[in-house]
């Protein structure tokens, strides 16, 4: 009986810092910083189920000119898939006092909306994009290539970014736009959805 608690307790210590839900693995600790654009879906994972919402700061830029637009974005998409944050999440996230205004962003600063606001408000659209996917959904995402940007080129753009293709099911669901921050990790800098949530089946 000893020997077969024994052995119970060290396959405990075998398994990995994931959890299995029907095959679908979800990382059960933050994830590091992206050295790499393929380490940015272990992050959303991890934002999206763990709802730790402090992992959003380690995945976004901090230059004005990519969260001021991101924010702009992220939340005018997220509308539109009628996807809402919660009073909790909306705390959470440190927008409580951004919350009346997150539908209607300005994409540039104003006396009213510094970059510290747009910085929280780029953070809480990064997760409120990713409430479109069921866990389940998250748990099946795979990577299905990455590619340079052509458009940052085509604009003399200084900065790397590359276009990650996520999906699951051989359906391409997202594309991440990345780029490599100062610090040489990389981030997001744009998300969207190539079919709409509402428009997948999900568990």
């Amino acid at each position: 009986m000893r020997r077969s608690l024994m052995l119970s307790l060290a396959s405990l210590l075998l398994v990995p810092a994931f959890i299995s839900c029907g095959g679908d693995e979800i990382p059960t600790t933050a994830p590091a910083a992206a050295k790499e654009p393929a380490d940015i879906l272990y992050s959303l994972q991890y934002l999206a189920v763990r709802k730790d919402y402090k992992q959003a700061a380690v995945i976004a830029p901090i230059t004005p000119d990519f969260v001021y637009s991101g924010a702009l974005h992220f939340h005018q998409d997220a509308k539109a898939q009628g996807l809402e944050l919660t009073p909790e999440e909306i705390k959470g996230l440190g927008v409580e006092h951004l919350a009346a205004k997150l539908d209607n962003l300005s994409g540039s600063p104003s006396d009213d909306y510094p970059v510290k606001d747009a910085r929280l408000a780029f953070n809480a659209g990064i997760y409120r994009l990713t409430k479109g996917l069921t866990a389940k959904s998250w748990g099946k995402m795979k990577h299905m290539g990455i590619t340079d940007n052509a458009g940052a080129r085509q604009y003399g753009s200084t900065y790397v970014l590359k276009d990650m293709a996520l999906g699951f099911d051989g359906k391409k669901i997202l594309t991440v736009t990345c780029v490599k921050k100062p610090d040489g990790n990389f981030g997001i800098s744009f998300m969207r959805f190539e079919i709409a949530p509402k428009n997948l089946k999900q568990d």
